[in-house]
């Protein structure tokens, strides 16, 4: 199969990351092969799955966690979203934060990928549309902000911005 420059470049991120448990080798292999076989893993037109991207953004202390309260599920969550077709997913966790939350400044915490997920979605209507039951290929970085710099809703997205505490050990 021709891989093409685009599933290329996601390819090399991937095969940079060191996974650091069972879960993550798993997943590291799996991610390999669904970019190498599936040419429309990148995008919304594989109805299976696509990859996506994702943000843990902490404050200094590494005490309080960038979130968002998402319309969709009615609950909080870290920031992130779909790659549309970029395979650079660095640039695509950075955009999805000031997207969703007005957050630009950020400083990438550690080398490269932070983590992996592989996330199971129910079937659902989004904007008026059926979506199948389907799998997000997550790829996680991890950034610090300023918790006092500014905050913006994007509301057909979510209806909350805010940095909430968490227990880091």
């Amino acid at each position: 199969m021709i891989i093409c420059e685009k599933h290329e470049k996601a390819i090399a991120q991937i095969e940079a990351f060191v996974p650091t448990c069972e879960q993550e080798e798993v997943d590291k292999e799996l991610f390999l092969e669904i970019l190498r076989t599936n040419p429309k893993s990148l995008t919304r037109e594989s109805l299976i799955g696509h990859f996506t991207v994702s943000a843990w953004v902490m404050n200094p202390s590494k005490d309080k966690v960038l979130c968002a309260f998402h319309n969709q599920y009615q609950r909080w969550a870290w920031l992130g979203g779909h790659c549309d077709g970029n395979a650079d997913f660095l640039a695509m966790a950075k955009q999805e934060v000031a997207e969703e939350s007005g957050v630009e400044k950020l400083e990438q915490y550690g080398d490269g990928i932070f983590s992996f997920e592989s996330l199971s979605l129910i079937s659902h209507f989004k904007n008026g549309k059926y979506v199948p039951a389907h799998c997000h290929w997550n790829i996680t970085f991890a950034f610090i902000a300023d918790d006092k710099c500014y905050t913006r809703i994007k509301v057909d997205e979510n209806s909350d911005v805010g940095w909430k505490y968490f227990d880091a050990y």
